[in-house]
């Protein structure tokens, strides 16, 4: 009896610690259990700051879920805050408890943070730990871009391709990278690119154009040079850059890969005037060369600059169109409308087929309400039977229908641009001060901020958001 007594006593104290003890673990508990439902609340309600708050408290009383740091750095992720996060996602880690997409956020979040050598080390040791997937080589692929080593991004868009053949996106991206280094080779992918979605096939037959013609002529720098401007139509001027470096460094007397090397510089945001001035010494009298300087100091506001470059390559070129506009433009810079107007008439003479010299014509007769009825009429209803499906057409269409005082018409065109493209600036724009004159306050209101928003640093967002704050306030 004694015995049983003893044993009674023991499993009594034993039953009062672990009473004890729940009354102590239990509210904790129910905190970390209460901070997890407010945390996925929060997240369902796009509340992220709240979320990674809410999921860290809950790591901390919860700890046998160290999943939940994880969740809690994608939250801070998601609310734009990659610093935070990137402490969160080590807390993950130092659990061993980041999962292959956490590896590729932490990644992301130095990224977002500008570390990029940080995130392509992630992103390294999370194939380490998880093995290889498309997604993290398609994120190598990119930083290995943005850092300029090609060499790296074609390696890693290569490996993608490996793991999956399907991806037109990445055929695509490699056939863009090897158009900078290695031309030759570009065809393949680009065209299987256009298979697998034939979304790409106007923009690959372009770009096929160009190279074929390139390898017409057995002549590296030249290769190099016509695969840049190829690049640069597309608007992918790192690219195109690096083909023009290639073509210099092939031949280093080559004006036009120097000429064209200014011009990639000026748009990433660079001064190309020392490879400009190099042309010109190369070949005062290319008219390509004089172009594209007159167009640099067309972009530094001087006029008379680029006035005498483009009649410079007007008078060694007087046939090209192309100049006639040129000079009509710097002309028109310079405040000689009468002149101005005289030279976009000679372009679309010189070139009755080119829809791009109408439009600056339509548009210059827009714009200064100059021979709207018998000049600008006739020319952007040219520009719409030479390009009706460009946005631009319908845009410029409006402008003089607008100018010319048919108010309905010029509705109709500036709604169908918009019908085409309906992320341009322009014909917001163009549609607010429409509907200002038609005095339609909230339809004017809307366009003008989406104008605003399209192009915030541009001049549609700059002019809308003036009319805002005037009409508006």
């Amino acid at each position: 009896m004694e015995k049983y007594a003893t044993l009674r006593l023991v499993i009594k104290h034993i039953l009062i610690l672990v009473g004890l003890s729940v009354l102590i673990i239990a509210p904790s508990l129910l905190a970390g259990w209460e901070d997890l439902r407010q945390a996925e609340q929060a997240m369902g309600e796009g509340r992220f700051t709240a979320a990674a708050s809410d999921y860290s408290a809950a790591a901390k009383r919860l700890p046998w879920q160290p999943a939940l740091w994880e969740h809690a750095a994608q939250a801070a992720l998601a609310s734009g805050n990659p610093q935070a996060a990137i402490s969160l996602f080590e807390q993950a880690e130092d659990k061993k408890a980041l999962s292959p997409q956490g590896w590729l956020a932490w990644g992301d979040a130095y990224q977002q943070s500008g570390n990029v050598a940080s995130a392509l080390a992630i992103w390294q040791t999370g194939i380490a730990q998880h093995g290889p997937s498309t997604a993290v080589y398609a994120r190598l692929a990119r930083a290995y871009h943005l850092q300029g080593d090609y060499p790296a991004a074609i390696t890693a868009w290569r490996t993608l391709l490996d793991l999956d053949a399907g991806d037109a996106d990445a055929h695509y991206q490699l056939g863009l990278l090897l158009a900078s280094t290695a031309p030759e080779l570009v065809l393949p992918e680009l065209m299987q690119a256009a298979r697998l979605d034939p979304g790409l096939d106007a923009t690959v037959q372009g770009l096929r154009a160009s190279l074929n013609a390139a390898r017409l002529v057995d002549d590296r720098p030249y290769q190099m040079l016509m695969s840049g401007r190829a690049l640069a139509a597309l608007g992918e001027w790192e690219l195109a850059a690096e083909a023009f470096r290639r073509a210099v460094a092939a031949r280093r007397d080559y004006a036009e890969a120097w000429t064209w090397l200014g011009e990639a510089h000026q748009h990433l945001g660079t001064d190309g005037r020392p490879d400009l001035q190099t042309a010109l010494l190369l070949e005062p009298d290319s008219p390509g060369v004089n172009a594209l300087v007159g167009l640099y100091w067309q972009r530094q506001g001087r006029a008379d600059q680029a006035l005498a470059y483009f009649r410079k390559a007007m008078r060694l070129e007087p046939g090209n169109a192309a100049w006639q506009s040129a000079v009509g433009s710097a002309a028109e810079q310079s405040g000689d409308l009468v002149a101005a107007l005289a030279y976009y008439k000679q372009a679309v003479a010189l070139d009755p087929q080119g829809a791009a010299y109408w439009r600056s014509l339509a548009s210059f007769c827009a714009r200064y309400q100059v021979e709207v009825t018998e000049t600008g009429l006739p020319a952007a209803q040219r520009l719409l039977a030479l390009a009706p499906q460009d946005w631009r057409s319908q845009d410029v269409m409006g402008q003089v229908a607008q100018a010319a005082g048919d108010l309905l018409s010029a509705e109709k065109y500036y709604l169908g641009a918009l019908e085409l493209a309906p992320e341009q600036a322009a014909p917001h724009f163009h549609l607010g001060l429409l509907y200002l004159q038609l005095s339609r306050a909230q339809p004017a209101y809307d366009n003008l901020v989406k104008a605003r928003k399209l192009d915030p640093d541009g001049p549609y967002g700059w002019q809308a958001g003036r009319l805002l704050e005037r009409y508006f306030p």
